[in-house]
């Protein structure tokens, strides 16, 4: 095994971005108000232009679909924030239909953006606003970055097989293992400290790292198909929003599901 520092190149900036990422999300979910509104606003604005960016072939930039996916996506917060989520999937299902295309592809390609990022943040406000809502988003945050530092330090570090080279020839076995792994340690240690028993803590964030993880999959797959390096530059070295945020989207619509099955 190759422990030099050339072996893991841009290490220390994937941790210190995952920790800042942690800490401003946190921060702003515990002044709560009008920042955890801003805040969302922003991070639904930025993903859904870089989605419309990534679609250049069939929505060109339009200004016109980005506003009716980004006002879906605040009435829906809005409502859900109000009537609870069941009304806000109404609101997204209407914003979807809005979007309609005479090519039925066209159209599932922006309809399913507008439920999918609207509805992972719509969930993300549903969830905090549940019992423990601030340790729920803490525990989100900490498991997709864990996963994503575990899973390029083991396969920075192993190596071997790849997972999926046909969508993301960089992603190996080793690096899927670390990153459960090392969910795994902080679901524990979560266990430990949070309202939830170690056994339940554990199992739900290795839920959440494999649906990360495919969350993950899912975007390279997209970008591969459209033949896009990366959503958008917005990040220097990192692309953009949904290239950083893409396994947050998945695993926060997973602990949503989680939490509406079993803590209902």
């Amino acid at each position: 095994m190759n422990l030099t520092a050339d072996k893991f190149p841009d290490l220390w900036t994937r941790v210190l971005s995952s920790v800042a990422m942690v800490a401003l999300s946190v921060g702003i979910f515990w002044l709560g108000g009008c920042w955890v509104a801003a805040y969302l606003t922003i991070g639904v604005w930025g993903m859904y232009w870089e989605y419309q960016r990534v679609l250049r072939d069939i929505s060109k930039r339009s200004p016109v679909d980005l506003g009716v996916m980004v006002l879906t996506a605040l009435i829906a917060m809005g409502v859900a924030y109000i009537y609870g989520w069941v009304a806000s999937v109404l609101v997204l299902g209407i914003g979807a239909i809005l979007l309609f295309r005479r090519d039925v592809v066209q159209w599932l390609w922006l309809s399913g953006g507008v439920l999918y990022i609207g509805g992972a943040a719509t969930a993300l406000l549903v969830i905090f606003q549940s019992s423990h809502g601030l340790f729920s988003v803490f525990w989100i945050l900490v498991v997709v970055a864990l996963s994503d530092i575990g899973g390029y330090f083991a396969g920075r570090l192993f190596g071997g097989p790849k997972l999926w080279p046909a969508i993301s020839p960089k992603k190996t076995w080793a690096g899927t293992i670390g990153g459960w792994v090392l969910a795994g340690l902080a679901g524990l240690l979560l266990g430990i400290f949070g309202p939830e028993s170690i056994g339940k803590s554990v199992g739900i964030s290795l839920i959440l790292t494999l649906a990360a993880q495919s969350g993950d999959l899912l975007e390279s797959w997209l970008k591969r198909r459209k033949n896009v390096k990366d959503a958008s530059d917005i990040i220097p070295g990192h692309g953009g929003l949904l290239d950083r945020l893409d396994g947050l989207i998945a695993a926060v619509l997973v602990f949503f599901l989680i939490q509406s099955v079993f803590y209902a």
